[in-house]
């Protein structure tokens, strides 16, 4: 992440999330919970995610909704390094 904190977090940690939730969908708030980051530090690293198709995401009124994409799922079963996520 060029010019903001150190991610302590890797995707594949958040991706995880999703996997283990027994809720077919999750709220920005919960994932922050989870992870211990304030709902902006969740928000951008789910919508880094999304952009990358390890994510998606749907609004609900004001509220986005995230669920994992069949790419995150396969991403997470392959076991790949960091670098072989799909940029941006």
């Amino acid at each position: 992440m060029a010019g903001g904190r150190e991610e302590t977090v890797s995707d594949a940690e958040i991706l995880r999330i999703f996997v283990q939730s027994d809720d077919p969908f999750l709220f920005t708030g919960e994932v922050a919970d989870e992870l211990g980051f304030s709902n902006n530090g969740a928000a951008s690293r789910l919508k880094d995610l999304s952009k990358r198709n390890l994510l998606a995401v749907k609004r609900a009124g004001r509220v986005p909704g995230w669920w994992i994409t069949n790419e995150g799922r396969e991403f997470l079963t392959g076991d790949p390094d960091e670098d072989d996520l799909p940029g941006p």
